[in-house]
């Protein structure tokens, strides 16, 4: 049968070891408590009301390309959303003043010219040069009106009304 003999110095030098290394792992233990303590103290401590405020917000795809608009309109206390397309040909505007949506190729910089408009008298369709073509529920062309009221009419290139319901008189 084989002894087994037992290195005290050894075993004693590991007892050692262990002991610093739990002595150690106590104190990143106390560290680590303090510090989720402070963190959690310290957001506690915050404003709770959940609002941002900014005075534009702006919305980029991953290319980085500006996609939406969230501002005032300058000189006023109207708000604005602009919202474009992938290729940035149409854009739609959304204000209190109405509703734009614009086609134009690009490149065109300055001279974007809404298809249709939303306004406060009714729904107006351009064509390309900014001509209204055609305008539903707006103010009559005879007699402008503050509310819109019900009718249609269709305008020729000069601008004149080529139809338009009800007819004249009723």
């Amino acid at each position: 049968m084989r002894e087994h003999t037992i290195d005290l110095n050894g075993v004693v030098a590991r007892l050692e070891y262990v002991e610093r290394e739990n002595r150690r792992l106590k104190r990143a233990g106390l560290v680590t408590a303090a510090l989720v303590f402070v963190c959690l103290f310290s957001m506690g401590q915050s404003r709770s009301d959940k609002s941002v405020e900014a005075q534009r917000f702006v919305l980029k795809s991953a290319k980085g390309n500006v996609q939406a608009e969230l501002y005032m309109l300058e000189g006023s206390d109207y708000p604005k959303l602009t919202l474009k397309s992938p290729n940035g040909e149409k854009v739609t505007e959304l204000s209190p003043l109405g509703i734009s949506v614009s086609d134009y190729p690009l490149g065109l910089d300055s001279h974007k010219l809404p298809l249709a408009h939303l306004g406060n008298t009714g729904l107006f369709f351009a064509n390309s040069e900014g001509r209204v073509l055609m305008e539903l529920g707006g103010a009559s062309v005879a007699q402008p009106q503050l509310a819109p009221v019900p009718e249609m009419s269709i305008f020729n290139e000069k601008g004149q009304v080529v139809w338009h319901a009800p007819p004249e008189g009723h």
